[in-house]
Formats: C-alpha cells, structure tokens, sequence
C-alpha cells in the first residue's frame, strides 16, 4: 500500500511489445470504446492509477467512457473521497455505479454493461453481440468459472476468440483470493456446476468422477441459461473438443475419469514455519478471536490460554503470515494504522498481513512499522492496539505450542 500511494496516479512502463507491433496501422473508422472496471475494497491509489492508465494510453476519440462499478465496498475513501475526485478532475470520461449490496464480479460486469453506450471495447466484445450471446451467467456468484463459460459459449455458438499480440493489459494474479464470498461459500463449485450442466453434455460425467462429492449439490435454476443454448442452436461440447481444443485428449465420456493432459494444480500453499498459541508475556493471556475465529473483519483480543481449544491456535508460514485456526490472516489497515488490528481474507501479498516475531519476542507488522501490544493489562475487555515499538512487556508475545 505505501508504495502503490508513493506511484503516483500516473505512471510510465515501458513497452514490452514485439518491435514489430511500432509499423503497425489501424483504421480510424474503428468502434469507441466502453472500458468497465468493477471493484471491491480496491486500494484508493491502484483503482484511480488504473483509470488514469486507460486515459493516458488511450486514443480519447476511441474512450467513449469508463464505467467504474463499486461492488459495495467498506473502505471509507471510496466513498465520498472518490466521489470528489471524479467531480473534480475525471467528468466527461468516467462514470461512477454504485452497487447497493454486493453482486461479485460477474454480475458486476453485468452492471457495467447495462450502463455502458459505446460501440464496442466491452471486454474487447462488440456490445451488440454482447447481448446476443447471452451476457455473462447472472446465476453465478461472486467470482470463478465465468471466463471458462463465456469461451465455451462463444466457440460453441459460432464465434471466435482472437488473441492479439499487439494489444496488452496488465494483471496481477494473487497467490490467494483477497476477499471473502457472502456466507463463506465454494462460489467456484456453484458456478463449475452451472457450466458443467449447461455446457459439458455427457462429458460432465467426467468432471463428477473427479468432484464425486459435488454431484447432488445445488446449483440453482439453469433453464435460461439452456434456452440460450438452444437460441443460439450451439454445438455440442464434443464438437468442442474435437474442433476447437483437440489438445485436450479427453477420453470417451464412459471411460473411466483420468486427470486431464492440461490441468491447473494452482499455486502451492505456503510452508507453516510454527504452530501454536500466541501468549503475552505481561498478562500471561493469548490471543483470540472476539467473536469467532471465521468472522471476517473481526477483531482480536487477549483471552485466558486454553491448551484445549482449537479456536486459539495460531499457524505462522514462509510469507509471514498469521492464520488463526486455519482461516483468516491477522490484518491491520495500512492507511488507518490506528485501527485495531482484525482478522481477513489470507491475501498473499504481504503488506498489511506481513508479521515477524523475533528473539525480541516483539510481534512487528512490517507495513506500518509498529509492535502489536495489549492496552490495559488490567482490562478484562482484552484490547490490543498497534503501537510504536519500545520493548515493554505488554508489546512481547510468545508463539507456544
């Protein structure tokens, strides 16, 4: 976060393209262009440096516009903040959609594209057809299978995909997803189904022999989703493996289930380093959940230690990390340092869930420069606040097993 706000809004990069891609011409007849950019909580100064990005790189008479759709986010400087900022320094160009609950990215596209009025550019999609094929799913929730969907539908309902090398946009994949699904949901495992039941014929077959224990779950109502199928009298998925992705060498559907040749086996968890309860060596206490240690944004207090309970047990990993039962990082705010420290969706990026525990036995948040220490030991409340770092007992923690 303090470097992202040090960047600046503008920023130079230099041109990673192929030489070859500087002689080549584009009509000027070309479609303008809809750039719809959905957000959650996104940090003040990476959202606007993206806005500012796709103006300074854009052609202005191609950017009919850029559609933000906040997805109901809690962080305080996008709300009024941004609001300000757009009135004052981004009219014309840039509009602002509020979402009253959150939707997810996918219906959040959805948003976007039903306030959008250019041409073309929706996702380097033309609108109209856009439309035509059917949107995006709005029975899937949040994130995860949408992308798969929309390429199967478009090979299979007469369309084409087309990768050009000349066009780049940046993307930075996170090891881990940065936010939590309502209710803590597989949002992934609802919309694979959802895809597999619409899109996959007899081959699901093979996805459920993989996913056994997905096979009686629920996955809501899909009869629109077929009659677009049927609208656009698409192929079958074999038509699918044969013609478009033979590499795939999947076998006969009866056949029994074998890992496919390309498979994603997704990044590898970070090494656990230490395990154990973290005690305060002045209140003799350690530290827990208020509420429950699943509760996303919740804070943490010190509590009698109890070698017993589950719901105590703190895991420290390679990243630097602290999980609390196997479920949310320990976090604090990087622009309100003075914020309790709270639990949080595992990132992976470090930053605001980057800890160090040393032979000082001070636990440092690396991010702000500060020491987590206990506010009153006398308290029963158990508060614990960050504090610039001086070495007194109430600031030193012990990871016990």
């Amino acid at each position: 976060m303090l470097i992202s706000n040090r960047l600046g809004y503008h920023r130079d990069l230099p041109d990673t393209r192929n030489e070859k891609c500087k002689e080549v011409t584009y009509p000027l007849a070309l479609p303008t262009a809809s750039v719809v950019i959905c957000f959650f909580n996104e940090a003040f100064s990476a959202l606007l440096r993206t806005v500012h990005s796709v103006l300074d790189r854009t052609p202005s008479y191609l950017l009919h516009e850029i559609i933000l759709v906040d997805d109901n986010s809690e962080l305080a400087d996008l709300k009024e903040d941004l609001d300000s900022y757009i009135e004052q320094n981004l009219q014309g160009k840039v509009k602002l959609v509020r979402n009253e609950e959150r939707q997810g990215l996918i219906r959040g596209r959805m948003v976007g594209a039903a306030h959008a009025t250019g041409e073309g550019g929706l996702f380097a999609m033309d609108r109209g057809y856009f439309d035509e094929l059917g949107q995006y799913d709005s029975g899937m929730d949040i994130w995860g299978g949408e992308n798969l969907e929309i390429s199967f539908r478009i090979w299979m309902c007469g369309g084409q995909l087309l990768i050009i090398p000349c066009s780049r946009v940046g993307h930075i994949f996170r090891k881990r997803r940065p936010y939590g699904s309502p209710g803590g949901q597989d949002t992934m495992a609802h919309n694979s189904l959802r895809l597999a039941h619409v899109w996959m014929d007899e081959y699901k077959e093979q996805y459920f022999a993989l996913r056994p224990e997905l096979r009686s779950r629920d996955y809501g109502d899909i009869s629109e989703r077929l009659a677009v199928r049927q609208r656009l009298k698409c192929h079958s998925f074999k038509w699918y493996l044969d013609n478009i992705y033979p590499e795939m060498q999947v076998s006969d559907p009866r056949n029994k289930a074998q890992q496919p040749v390309f498979v994603n086996k997704g990044l590898r968890r970070p090494k656990v380093l230490r395990r154990g309860r973290l005690r305060n060596l002045q209140t003799d206490k350690c530290l827990v959940a208020q509420g429950r240690p699943s509760q996303k944004g919740g804070m943490v207090v010190v509590h009698a230690c109890d070698s017993h309970d589950a719901e105590q047990e703190w895991t420290y990993d390679e990243e630097h990390e602290f999980i609390l039962a196997g479920m949310l990082c320990l976090d604090v705010s990087e622009m309100r340092s003075s914020d309790p420290p709270r639990l949080m969706k595992c990132h992976g990026s470090g930053g605001s869930q980057q800890w160090t525990l040393g032979k000082n036995s001070r636990l440092y948040q690396v991010s702000v420069g500060k020491c987590l220490a206990v506010l009153d030991p006398l308290s029963h409340k158990g508060y614990v606040a960050m504090a610039i770092c001086d070495g007194s007992l109430a600031q030193q923690w012990r990871l016990e097993d």
